[in-house]
């Protein structure tokens, strides 16, 4: 009875042992599982972390792009330059934070998760900085449409300014046109000693130029200046000795004979005579009739 009493134990021991080690090695197979389970889920979360802090920095470079193409083309170099530094700044810790992810060990999920939480921070950061360089970019969008608005405005005055002028240089041509006096009825008498008209080269004294200015209520009036330049046939000027100059045409020209007269814009008659001293030469003869540096008048005689 005994020795079947101790069998029994026995054998009761013996299978709580052997429960004791099937619960210890399935717990143990659990753990295993647990871990496996465990760095798996840390390896999808170093996957998952590389994968955005490549996209982070993608951005940051997309970023700075940015911010260098505004810094060539606006004013904002300080802000500009500023943001450049914070920028590299931050693209700098998220090199490093790759660098430090490739090392770390699944098995070292204390170091995963604080990696994972400088990612949220970097993140944050970044979502700052795109608001200030966006709202830079958006600074720098009105003032190239700001820039380009005024250069319009610019071209577009200084285009009526060119036209006004135009016109006004375009006025003043027509104004001076308008003023410039006309000879008319130009007529050249021979005279002989007594005054009196000649055909006989040989008996003129003197010639006798009339000419008529004729009513301009455009030009000036006062005195006004009358020179006449009688040239012979051989082209030669009728000129007395001591004879003064005019200008035309920007060239100091001697004059055979001037006249002063008063005008008041009214028709005016005017008279001048040569005295003739020289040996006259039979042919055509000019007559060129000048006031203000203009030619006002030209006619032509025969002697």
């Amino acid at each position: 009875m005994k020795m079947k009493v101790k069998y029994v134990v026995l054998g009761a021991v013996l299978l709580i042992l052997a429960l004791i080690g099937g619960f210890w090695l399935m717990l143990d197979r659990e753990r295993e599982q647990f871990e496996r389970e465990k760095e798996e889920l840390a390896q999808l979360q170093k996957e998952a972390m590389q994968e955005e802090l490549d996209n982070l920095s993608d951005e940051y470079e997309h970023q700075y792009n940015k911010l260098t193409l505004n810094g060539r083309e606006t004013s904002f170099n300080l802000t500009n330059d500023s943001l450049i530094r914070q920028l590299n700044g931050e693209r700098a810790k998220v090199d490093r934070l790759l660098e430090e992810l490739n090392q770390v060990k699944t098995t070292n999920a204390a170091r995963i998760a604080q990696l994972s939480r400088e990612v949220g921070t970097l993140r944050k950061v970044l979502k700052t900085y795109v608001v200030q360089i966006d709202s830079l970019h958006a600074a720098n969008q009105r003032l190239r449409e700001e820039n380009k608005a005024v250069k319009a405005d610019f071209q577009r005055a200084t285009s009526e300014v060119r036209q006004l002028a135009s016109q006004r240089s375009e006025l003043a041509d027509k104004v001076t046109l308008a003023a410039k006096l006309d000879a008319t009825a130009i007529h050249v008498a021979a005279l002989d000693k007594k005054g009196k008209a000649t055909k006989k080269i040989g008996r003129v004294e003197t010639l006798q130029v009339s000419f008529r200015v004729a009513k301009n209520i455009t030009a000036e009036v006062g005195v006004k200046t009358f020179y006449a330049r009688l040239v012979m046939p051989n082209d030669e000027v009728m000129l007395k000795a001591g004879a003064g100059n005019f200008s035309f045409e920007g060239k100091s020209i001697p004059f055979s004979m001037r006249r002063e007269v008063e005008y008041n814009g009214e028709e005016t008659p005017i008279v001048m005579y040569w005295n003739v001293e020289e040996a006259l030469q039979p042919g055509a003869y000019r007559l060129m009739l000048f006031e203000s540096g203009n030619l006002i008048g030209s006619h032509t005689f025969s002697l």
